[in-house]
């Protein structure tokens, strides 16, 4: 089975970025420990960086989208101790791109279609 799209496109530019000599890496980076990453500037990240991998990320211009996409894959956020803030899946590992496959993305349930509202 082939990985899921976001993540795999997340994992390579977490990679690419851990790679580059610039200050990218401010903007969002591995965890030291490689279990999980951070966004540490947002708006850099919806207005620089992801425009830069604008072939990986093409659909996605708000940290909303790309928080939702996160959520769809069942990332978690960490909420205490020293990686708060941070992003977590237990087969989203630095060097460990195999795990991917096993990511799913969450069926969104309904038509896609919103029904007129009934003032």
């Amino acid at each position: 089975r082939e990985s899921s799209p976001f993540p795999l496109k997340l994992h390579d530019m977490l990679d690419h970025l851990e790679q580059e000599a610039d200050n990218n890496r401010g903007i969002i980076s591995w965890q030291p420990h490689g279990r999980c990453f951070v966004i540490h500037q947002a708006k850099a990240l919806t207005e620089h960086l992801l425009p830069r991998y604008k072939n990986f990320f093409s659909k996605i211009t708000k940290i909303a989208s790309f928080q939702r996409q996160l959520n769809l894959y069942g990332f978690q956020r960490i909420t205490q101790g020293p990686d708060k803030g941070a992003y977590y899946h237990e087969c989203f590992l630095r060097g460990k791109p195999h795990l991917l496959a096993q990511l799913q993305r969450i069926k969104v349930k309904g038509t896609g279609v919103r029904a007129k509202s009934n003032p």
